[in-house]
């Protein structure tokens, strides 16, 4: 019973700190490569629009 209260004291907190560290983070829609490659395309077509994801 004392090894199960070790196993759970130890265990559990370095699988969540794992599974922090490496459980992907998701890209936002704006920094996809797609979003990416749009926006240089408008860009070189002059047609700017304005970024969503700044404050002006």
């Amino acid at each position: 019973m004392i090894t199960l209260g070790w196993l759970v004291c130890f265990g559990l907190p370095l699988a969540v700190t794992v599974g922090v560290i490496v459980w992907p983070e998701p890209i936002p829609k704006d920094r996809t490569v797609d979003a990416i490659r749009e926006r240089i395309e408008r860009e070189d077509t002059g047609a700017m629009m304005p970024d969503p994801s700044r404050d002006y």
